[in-house]
């Protein structure tokens, strides 16, 4: 199975330093003519979708909305510029695997609901698309990089880059996951 996995744009307020509240659909930068390109072989292709995404066009593509693509829920911080927190908070939120914003949810806890619906799609397909944030896709390609050496947290994350508007490609072979493409531009 193929999995191409397109980033999102970011929403506008996190170039303000703001945590964002979900509600923003982003522009995803999915084209066809781009999925053909890395899924050559396919007519019909399943494309899942974030609700935090803008839907594309089905083109004839099979649109699959996922909740579990969402990106990160940052609970009563959404809408909270970082700089508003205070230092030890900050800290907390920028180093602490398990910390989570006051009702929101955690790196661990965002990263786990990411990486269990990669466990869970069918590898029957022989090739799909993800459209999702780009934290999200990075926490694809975590699960990726790190699958069997135990417990993924912020260290591993703030290795991998995955910029806004931009492809990456994996697969699975024999139940491997592999990475095959790492942040090309849309």
């Amino acid at each position: 199975m193929k999995l191409l996995c397109c980033a999102s744009a970011l929403p506008g307020v996190v170039r303000k330093g703001v945590l964002p509240d979900g509600a923003e659909r982003v522009a995803h930068g999915y084209t066809p003519q781009t999925a053909a390109a890395y899924l050559p072989s396919m007519n019909q292709l399943t494309v899942f979708c974030a609700p935090d995404v803008a839907v594309p066009d089905g083109q004839g593509h099979i649109l699959r909305p996922q909740d579990a693509l969402r990106d990160r829920d940052y609970g009563t911080w959404a809408g909270t510029a970082l700089q508003a927190l205070d230092l030890v908070q900050q800290h907390a939120f920028l180093t602490d695997d398990i910390f989570a914003p006051p009702e929101g949810e955690s790196f661990v806890a965002a990263y786990h609901r990411t990486a269990l619906w990669l466990d869970g799609i069918s590898r029957t397909l022989p090739a799909a698309v993800v459209l999702a944030r780009p934290a999200v896709v990075r926490n694809l390609l975590l699960k990726v990089l790190y699958q069997g050496e135990g417990a993924v947290g912020l260290s591993h994350a703030v290795r991998v880059d995955v910029p806004p508007l931009s492809y990456s490609l994996i697969s699975c072979h024999a139940g491997q996951w592999r990475l095959g493409m790492l942040g090309v531009p849309a």
